[in-house]
């Protein structure tokens, strides 16, 4: 028979950690006492200047909670947010409160389109987690129509996610020769974060996530009842960041890359 005193305190434990994730707020919409604010503060500088020059009918491939609508201009697009069955849920509010239903469910290796129909492609946060990138951006490459255009973004320095299938990361000049050897020509090209907002924001993940990793229960509870803590150290990372962003421009350590 279950410990009343026990069952009483899970339930409490419960709608703590409930209550945290609630005063976090979206990983999509962060923030400045966010883990991941750094990671979309300095992508969406990037990705909001190459998406405004995608025009027509855009498809997001992998496109999850519809990020990516955000950075269009929705005057001059149409947006088409693909994804697996299995990819993130839209209506997760701990990701985002924003989302985007999702139009069409297919692979990226497969888009259920003619050849040349579609203006322009997106593909956020995509390559790192196909085993065979090469054949998703030939089928990109397929399905556009002459002349159009793809804005791909992957990160750089960002732990592992979405275990298992999470596969490799680029540098600049490796994402720009992936591209070209699906047959693309790269026109636009940068890097976002540096040095500074990639050792914060992988700090940031290391405490939240990582060092609960093969750790005791009771250990587990404390670090948990002590997250407002965590909230703290995480808006001092983040304004020590970018208040030493003007010194790094070198692209050496980015936080990812964009084209």
């Amino acid at each position: 028979m279950e410990n009343p005193a026990m069952k009483w305190m899970l339930k409490i434990f419960d709608k703590w950690i409930e209550l945290i994730r609630r005063i976090e707020g979206p990983e999509l919409e962060p923030f400045l006492w966010h883990s991941h604010y750094l990671s979309t503060r300095y992508s969406k500088i990037a990705l909001t200047g190459l998406g405004r020059k995608l025009k027509g009918k855009i498809l997001d491939v992998g496109a999850g909670t519809g990020y990516g609508a955000r950075f269009l201009d929705r005057t001059k697009t149409m947006y088409i947010p693909t994804d697996l069955l299995k990819g993130r849920d839209p209506s997760d509010s701990t990701i985002s409160k924003q989302a985007e239903k999702i139009g069409i469910y297919c692979s990226a290796n497969e888009l259920p389109f003619s050849n040349g129909c579609i203006d322009g492609i997106m593909m956020i946060s995509v390559l790192e987690h196909l085993e065979n990138p090469q054949k998703a951006l030939k089928e990109a490459y397929r399905s556009l129509v002459p002349g159009g255009n793809i804005l791909v973004a992957t990160p750089f320095a960002f732990p592992v996610h979405g275990y298992p299938l999470d596969f490799r990361r680029w540098t600049k000049e490796g994402l720009k020769s992936e591209i070209e050897n699906a047959g693309f020509v790269v026109l636009e090209e940068n890097c976002f974060g540096n040095t500074f907002s990639s050792l914060a924001l992988n700090l940031n993940l290391f405490l939240k996530y990582n060092i609960l990793q093969d750790r005791n229960k009771l250990f587990r509870v404390a670090y948990l009842m002590g997250s407002p803590l965590r909230f703290i150290y995480q808006i001092i990372l983040n304004l020590f960041a970018i208040s030493l962003d003007p010194i790094d421009k070198s692209d050496g350590f980015p936080l990812g890359v964009a084209m």
